[in-house]
């Protein structure tokens, strides 16, 4: 009786331990405001992500932009997890 009681003790705490996990691709497009060679330019970095870190991240889009004088870069990031 001991016995079963152990197993389904550690068969629980392993269902409540688990973290759900995924695979996360971001991917960036970066554009400029004036015709340049080789732009845009699209990047893409695969990660895994877990728990908390998964639930902030994914289906986040982050948008930043540099200027140098008359031109900007504009760069857009969206990441999706899987």
């Amino acid at each position: 009786m001991k016995t079963i009681i152990l197993a389904m003790s550690i068969i629980v705490m392993g269902f409540v331990s688990c973290e759900k996990c995924e695979t996360c691709i971001t991917t960036t497009v970066t554009s400029t405001s004036v015709s340049t060679p080789g732009y845009p330019q699209t990047t893409k970095t695969t990660f895994e992500a877990c728990g908390d870190q998964l639930k902030q991240i994914d289906g986040n889009k982050t948008t930043s932009t540099a200027y140098a004088g008359n031109i900007s870069a504009t760069s857009t990031a969206t990441t999706i997890c899987q």
